[in-house]
């Protein structure tokens, strides 16, 4: 994780502060961060727009930049729909992404995969004029 230099942006929505003992563990920030956003500082560069806002990870007085692990963990819960839009309003009305870009990115090459994937088997299906039927695996017998 990179230290980030705050004169260069503008706090958009603060979140919570952590305390870690040094050297920094991911695995242990992995374990407390996942699936709560509350620890995410929104920043946006100065004279820039919302998508180019960034999120950062104040711990012990520092502000990070997380890797995509830790956004991964951190955004786990946030799913894509056909009508996801990537922005919303605070309640000041001050426009906030509600995942990274770099994250979004990730989430969209993802879901084209797993839709290339449903239109490959659809296909095979009917050339072999059998019905397809996804069946999920079967627990391991112990």
């Amino acid at each position: 994780m990179k230290c980030i230099n705050m004169a260069l942006y503008d706090i958009v929505k603060a979140g919570v502060a952590c305390q870690s003992e040094t050297p920094i563990r991911l695995d242990k920030l992995l374990a407390l961060m996942e699936r709560n956003e509350s620890y995410i500082y929104w920043l946006q560069p100065l004279h820039a727009d919302v998508h180019a806002q960034v999120p950062a990870v104040s711990i012990n007085g520092k502000f990070y930049h997380p890797n995509l692990k830790l956004e991964k963990a951190i955004f786990r819960h946030v799913r894509l729909s056909r009508d996801f839009d990537n922005q919303e309003l605070l309640e000041d009305g001050t426009p906030k992404l509600r995942i990274p870009v770099r994250l979004m990115r990730e989430k969209v090459k993802s879901s084209i995969r797993f839709q290339v994937r449903l239109q490959k088997c659809a296909k095979k299906c009917a050339r072999s004029a059998k019905k397809c039927v996804v069946r999920p695996r079967a627990a391991p017998q112990y």
